[in-house]
C-alpha cells in the first residue's frame, strides 16, 4: 500500500524496490515474517472447528492480553500443541482435567489411557497415593469405585485350584508363540482361612488331589457345622504352590512376559506321581490350545526329581508310556555314544532351576559335617577366608557375608564366589586347587543355564564340563576304598576321619548329582530336536528354563503391601488378589511395549544390562550335528580332565592305567543306576512342624498393626460386594429364617454382635453368602466372614524376615 503514512512502518520492517518493469516491491525481513507467521496461525488456532457444509455464523474465540500475561504457560501450551511436543497420554489427561472441570463431579468422564493410568498408579502406589493426588488435582484421574470393574474383570479373576487354560489362548495369540516352558514352585503363605465372595468357597483349607490337581470350590458350603467340622479336621495350607507359563521367542527377541496358569494352597503331602499326572494334564490342555510345552522346571525337591527322571526314564523303572503318546519327540542321533543315557523317545524335558542348583551346591560347600574330597586336596571355604583377609579386595571383590550368606537361597553370592576374579586370586592360596575346581562347576552351571548370552554349543560345552568333572570326581571315590580315603582326611588335619562313615560325606547330594546329569541331557536333547528340525530354534532360549519366573512373582506380589507397610506376606486368598492387580498391571506393560498406549514404565539399571545382553545373545549360523555335539562333549571331557589333573586326582583301572573316556562313562552310569532320590516323609512331617511352630510365634505390635490395615485394604472388595448387608431395603425380598435347618450359637450376649455381620434378614441376591444361625432363640443370618473369623483359634502370623521364613521352611 503506497502512503507517507507508511514509510516508516516500512523501514522498520524491510526494503522497499521496485522492479526492471518499475513495479513497485516491498521485501520484508526474514525473522519479522516469521513473527507474523506464528501470530497467525496463534489466531487461528483459537477459533472454533468450523464445518464447511454449515452456513451457520462462525463465532471467533480470542484471548485476551491480560490473561496471557496473568497465565504465560497458556503461550507455551499452544506452542506445544502446534509442535506435537505432548504424547498422547499427556493429551488425554489434558483433555479430561479441562473438559471434567466444567461438569459436575457426576459428570465427570476419562478416556481409557487415563484409567490405565490411573490403575497402573493404585497397583505400583496404593490406595493413598491416588486419594491424595485425586483429591489435590481435580478431574485428573477416576476414584477408585470408577477403577473398580476394570480391577475385577472376570478375565484377571483368580480362583484358589482353577487352571485359566482359556485365558492362555488369549494371552498367547498377540505373541504367537509355538513353544513354551513351565515353571513350578511354592513359597510360605500365612495359614489363614478366608471367605471368597465370587467364587462362594473357603480359601486356606488344602484342597484334595484328583490325578494330581487339586479340587477346585471344594470348600463351599451353606452349612454352619460343616465349616466347623473343616476346622476339626483339614489341614490349613502353609505353602502356595504356582505354575508359570513362559512363551518362547527367537533368541535376541523379547520373550513374552511370564503367565500364571493356576495357583492353590499346600500342605506339602503329595507325591511324586501327583507331580507326573498333573504335569501330563498340563501338556494335553496347552496342545489343545496349540501351544507345546517343550518342558518343566522346578527346584531340587525330591519329589520333583524322582517325578523328572519318571517322566524321561532316566535311571527310572516307572512306565510312563510316552512312546504311545500321538505328540511324543524321537531322535535318532547319539544313540551309540557312551555319555549319553537318555531315551530317544520323551514327551517333553525336564530342567533343574539352574539358580536352585548352584544355591545347593554353595550349601555343600558349607556343610560343616561334609568334607569335598578331590585327590590330595578339600575343597573348603576357609580358603575363601584367606583370600579375602590376604588379598586385595579390588582384585576379589568379596565380602565375608558372601562367603557365609544367612539366606542359602541367595544366588548373588554364588555368582561372587565363582566369578573369574575369585578364581585367579585363588591360584595364590596354596592348596586351594580342590576349591578351585569346586567353584568351578557352579561357574559353569551359570553359564549354561543361567547366564543369557552363550550359544547353545557354549552352553553345551559348559553343561559336559560340569558333567564330567563331577563324574571323575565320583568315579575316583568308587574306585578309593574307605580307609584309604580316612587316611588322606587323617593326614590333611580336617577332621576326625571316624566321623566319615560312608563315601556319600566326601561327594555332592545325589539328587545335586542327578540335577547336573538330567540338565546337561535334556539340554543336548533339545538340540538334537533342533538339528533335527522337529523344533525350531526359539527353542534354545535356555535361559527362560527355569523356575525364576515363580520366584519373581512372589517377590512382585509381596511388595504389593504399601510404602508405608511393613507386612510382606500373604495369605493364600491375598496372593489371589494381589495376582489379579499384577495381570491388570501386565496387561497394561504390554499395551506400553507394543505402542498401544504411551505410559512408560521405569526399568532398573540391571534390567536394561539384562535386556541388552539377552538381545546381544550369539546366535549360531553352523548346524548342529550330531559329530559337532561329539567334538564339544569330547573337548569338555579333555578340559574337566586338565582342571581335576590339579588336584592329582588320578583314576585307575586294575592294571594301573588311566582309565579312558568310555570307561568314566560307564563307571557314571552303574553310579546312576544304583543310586536312589527316594522322598522323604521325616523330612515331610519335620517341615509341616517346622510351619506350624511358625504360625505360633508372636510379631511386634507395629507389624500386627500393619497386618490389620493391609487386610482392610485388601479385603475391601469383599466388603463392598456385600456392602448392602448392613442396610436391608425392606422392598426387597428376603429370606425367612424358616427355610433353612439351623445352626445354635448358645450364650451369645446380644452386645456381643454389635458391629457385626449378623442380620434379621438379607436380601435375596446376597444369600449364598450367608449361613442361617440361631443365636439365643432368635433366628439370624450370619456373614461367611464372620463365621469363618467365629472358628478360627490363633491369629496366624509369618515372619516379615525372609531369612527366618526359609530357615523356618528348611
Amino acid at each position: 500500500m503506497e502512503s507517507d503514512r507508511t514509510v516508516a512502518l516500512k523501514e522498520l520492517l524491510g526494503v522497499s524496490g521496485k522492479d526492471q518493469v518499475g513495479n513497485y516491491s516491498f521485501f520484508v525481513m526474514p525473522g519479522i515474517r516469521l513473527k507474523i507467521a506464528k501470530f497467525i496461525r496463534l489466531l487461528r488456532s483459537l477459533l472454533p472447528s468450523t464445518n464447511s457444509s454449515s452456513q451457520s455464523t462462525i463465532k471467533t474465540s480470542t484471548i485476551s492480553s491480560d490473561l496471557l500475561q496473568q497465565y504465560p504457560f497458556l503461550n507455551d501450551l499452544i506452542y506445544c500443541l502446534e509442535s506435537n511436543l505432548l504424547n498422547d497420554l499427556t493429551l488425554d489427561i489434558i483433555s479430561n482435567m479441562i473438559s471434567n472441570l466444567v461438569h459436575s463431579k457426576n459428570l465427570f468422564r476419562y478416556k481409557q489411557s487415563v484409567k490405565d493410568f490411573a490403575a497402573c498408579l493404585y497397583i505400583l502406589g496404593g490406595r493413598t497415593v491416588v486419594e491424595f493426588i485425586r483429591l489435590n488435582i481435580p478431574g485428573f484421574i477416576p476414584s477408585l469405585p470408577s477403577l473398580r470393574p476394570m480391577l475385577q474383570s472376570s478375565k484377571y479373576h483368580f480362583i484358589e485350584g482353577v487352571f485359566q487354560y482359556d485365558h492362555l489362548a488369549d494371552f498367547i495369540k498377540p505373541f504367537n508363540c509355538k513353544y513354551a516352558f513351565c515353571g513350578e514352585d511354592s513359597t510360605s503363605v500365612v495359614p489363614k482361612v478366608s471367605y471368597d465372595t465370587l467364587s462362594d468357597c473357603f480359601v486356606g483349607f488344602t484342597l484334595p488331589l484328583k490325578h494330581g490337581f487339586p479340587c477346585p470350590r471344594y470348600f463351599s458350603t451353606n452349612s454352619f457345622g460343616e465349616l466347623e467340622n473343616w476346622y476339626n479336621e483339614v489341614d490349613v495350607s502353609f505353602n502356595i504352590n504356582v505354575h508359570i507359563i513362559q512363551g518362547l521367542f527367537s533368541i535376541g527377541q523379547t520373550s513374552p512376559p511370564p503367565f500364571l496358569l493356576g495357583a492353590y494352597g499346600t500342605n506339602s503331602k503329595y507325591t511324586a506321581l501327583d507331580v507326573l499326572k498333573r504335569w501330563i494334564n498340563i501338556f494335553d490342555l496347552c496342545m489343545a490350545q496349540n501351544l507345546r510345552i517343550l518342558g518343566f522346571s522346578t527346584d531340587c525337591d525330591t519329589r520333583y526329581m524322582k517325578a523328572m527322571r519318571d517322566s524321561m526314564g532316566f535311571f527310572s523303572k516307572f512306565e510312563t508310556g510316552f512312546e504311545n503318546h500321538p505328540d511324543h519327540f524321537e531322535i535318532s542321533m547319539l544313540q551309540n555314544t557312551s555319555w549319553f543315557f537318555l531315551k530317544p523317545h520323551q514327551l517333553f524335558v525336564c530342567l533343574q532351576d539352574g539358580v536352585h542348583l548352584c544355591t545347593k551346591l554353595r550349601n555343600r560347600l558349607l556343610a560343616a559335617n561334609v568334607v569335598l574330597l578331590m585327590g590330595e586336596q578339600y575343597a573348603s571355604v576357609s580358603y575363601l577366608i584367606e583370600l579375602i583377609e590376604n588379598c586385595s579386595k579390588i582384585d576379589h571383590g568379596l565380602v565375608i557375608s558372601d562367603v557365609y550368606p544367612k539366606d542359602k537361597q541367595n544366588f548373588a553370592s554364588c555368582v561372587k564366589i565363582s566369578s573369574n576374579g575369585v578364581l585367579n586370586v585363588l591360584k595364590k592360596i596354596q592348596n586351594s586347587e580342590a576349591t578351585q575346581v569346586y567353584l568351578q562347576i557352579i561357574q559353569f552351571i551359570r553359564f549354561a543355564y543361567v547366564d543369557k548370552s552363550p550359544n547353545i554349543i557354549d552352553r553345551l560345552y559348559y553343561a559336559w564340563c560340569a558333567v564330567f568333572i563331577v563324574r571323575m570326581w565320583s568315579a575316583w571315590i568308587e574306585s578309593t576304598r574307605i580307609a584309604d580315603l580316612k587316611e588322606k582326611i587323617s593326614q590333611l588335619f580336617l577332621a576326625d576321619s571316624n566321623s566319615i562313615t560312608s563315601k556319600s560325606k566326601l561327594f555332592i547330594t545325589i539328587p545335586a548329582l542327578f540335577s547336573i546329569e538330567l540338565n546337561a541331557h535334556s539340554l543336548t536333547y533339545l538340540a538334537v530336536l533342533v538339528a533335527d528340525q522337529q523344533i525350531t530354534e526359539e527353542a534354545l532360549n535356555i535361559s527362560l528354563f527355569n523356575s525364576q519366573m515363580c520366584e519373581a512373582t512372589f517377590r512382585a506380589a509381596r511388595s504389593m503391601s504399601g510404602p508405608f507397610s511393613s507386612v510382606v506376606n500373604f495369605s493364600i486368598h491375598e496372593f489371589l488378589q494381589r495376582v489379579e492387580k499384577l495381570a491388570v498391571l501386565q496387561r497394561i506393560k504390554c499395551s506400553s511395549d507394543s505402542n498401544e498406549n504411551s505410559i512408560v514404565f521405569p526399568k532398573h539399571h540391571k534390567q536394561h544390562r539384562q535386556t541388552f545382553s539377552s538381545l546381544s545373545t550369539s546366535v549360531m549360523t553352523t548346524p548342529i550335528t550330531e559329530k559337532l555335539l561329539e567334538d564339544t562333549v569330547f573337548s569338555a571331557f579333555i578340559n574337566a580332565s586338565e582342571i581335576l589333573s590339579k588336584c592329582k586326582l588320578s583314576i585307575l583301572d586294575l592294571d594301573g592305567k588311566m582309565i579312558s573316556f568310555e570307561e568314566v562313562n560307564q563307571l557314571a552310569f552303574k553310579k546312576l543306576a544304583r543310586s536312589t532320590c527316594e522322598s522323604s516323609k521325616k523330612k515331610n512331617t519335620e517341615s509341616k512342624n517346622e510351619n506350624e511352630a511358625a504360625v505360633a510365634r508372636t510379631e511386634d505390635e507395629d507389624e500386627d498393626k500393619d497386618k490389620e490395615e493391609q487386610e482392610e485394604e485388601e479385603n475391601d472388595d469383599d466388603e463392598r460386594r456385600s456392602s448392602k448387608n448392613h442396610a436391608v431395603d425392606e422392598s426387597d425380598d428376603s429370606i425367612s429364617i424358616n427355610e433353612f435347618d439351623l445352626d445354635i450359637l448358645p450364650d451369645v450376649s446380644s452386645s456381643t454382635i454389635h458391629g457385626m455381620r449378623i442380620f434379621d434378614s438379607i436380601n435375596q441376591c446376597q444369600s449364598t453368602s450367608f449361613f442361617p444361625v440361631d443365636i439365643n432363640g432368635v433366628k439370624k443370618f450370619m456373614h461367611k466372614q464372620t463365621a469363618n473369623w467365629y472358628f478360627a483359634k490363633t491369629k496366624p502370623i509369618v515372619s516379615s524376615d525372609r531369612l527366618k521364613r526359609v530357615q523356618n521352611k528348611h
